[in-house]
């Protein structure tokens, strides 16, 4: 049975927001340019391929992987318009307070942890995206904002990290990447029994 029939039209909405929502705004941190946008919403759909390639993925990632997907083409045909990224801090981490409370009464443990460590390591591709090659640490401010998202989600804080490398991939308990390698070289979704 799919997850999506285990929430309320209104909660899947929501949950369906956020792995969208989160990466828009961490875009929104600082001026970005329009290189820099097309940078990081590659870096986005890269990180959603992944997940979708996982097969650790828990099953309520996999359905919203793919809806996020679709919005991924949505925002990027409208690349051409206009984005406006301004003034979604305040929106995303209200957002973020509901989809933790959504998925704390729906799922089990270990799968709301899941989903939550997801949305925020999306947030986290889209920051090192930004930097030249991934190698620049992340801003102050898109560590800022990566820290109060966090803490909205219910992670404990200290798992937001200021430089690509620091950057654990999604999961509830995910292993995190060796301090050598590259944000882009973590592992998307990984649960632990």
């Amino acid at each position: 049975m799919a997850k999506r029939l285990h929430y309320t039209q209104d909660e899947w909405l929501t949950l369906a927001r956020a792995p969208t929502l989160v990466p828009l705004a961490v875009m929104g941190t600082g001026g970005a340019s329009p290189f820099q946008m097309a940078r990081e919403l590659i870096g986005l759909g890269r990180a959603l391929r992944e997940t979708g390639e996982a097969t650790s993925a828990g099953e309520l990632i996999r359905e919203l992987n793919v809806e996020t997907q679709a919005q991924l083409h949505e925002i990027a045909e409208q690349q051409s318009n206009f984005i406006d990224l301004s003034g979604l801090r305040a929106q995303t981490l209200e957002l973020c307070h509901r989809v933790a409370a959504i998925v704390d009464a729906k799922e089990p443990p270990a799968m709301a942890e899941e989903y939550k460590h997801w949305v925020l390591w999306l947030g986290r591709q889209v920051a090192a995206a930004s930097s030249e090659e991934g190698a620049q640490p992340i801003s102050s401010s898109e560590a800022e904002l990566l820290d109060e998202l966090a803490g909205a989600l219910g992670i404990r804080q200290r798992e937001v990290g200021a430089t690509p490398a620091d950057q654990p991939p999604v999961g509830a308990a995910a292993r995190l990447p060796d301090p050598g390698t590259d944000a882009r070289d973590s592992a998307p979704p990984a649960t632990e029994a």
